[in-house]
């Protein structure tokens, strides 16, 4: 088994996923309150719960992993409820949650406000699924 993960600030190495949330968020200002995770040289973003973000999760890519991206998020202002999602499908990852649990509903609009996007990219985002 690896060793623990490392738990730091975002910096550069996450920029681009870091600003994908900047760009979605209706409050982009919980990017800069989130952790990089780091097990075995893959960076994971963790971006908190607050305001209308109730949860959040990170897609992981191995079992070993998914449990130390977990602790290592277990007790951190922002990050409550840390817990494991295990996929049922083969195709799909294990994630790691926290927060509330996400709707059970295939509706984009309410698991978008759930994950706190704003408005407008929820919009952009149905629109485009349209097409």
């Amino acid at each position: 088994m690896e060793g623990p993960a490392e738990v730091r600030r975002p910096d550069m190495r996450e920029e681009w996923e870091a600003s994908w949330y900047r760009e979605r968020l209706a409050d982009p200002s919980l990017v800069a309150a989130g952790v990089a995770v780091v097990v075995g040289g893959i960076s994971y973003l963790a971006v908190p719960v607050g305001g209308e973000r109730r949860g959040g999760y990170i897609p992981v890519r191995d079992a070993t992993s998914v449990m130390l991206v977990r602790q290592a998020l277990e007790g951190l202002d922002g990050f409550p409820s840390v817990r494991v999602r295990w996929s049922t499908h083969w195709d799909t990852c294990d994630a790691v949650e926290w927060g509330d649990h996400a709707p059970g509903t295939d509706g984009d609009a309410e698991r978008g406000r759930f994950y706190g996007y704003s408005e407008q990219y929820i919009a952009r985002f149905e629109e485009e699924s349209d097409t």
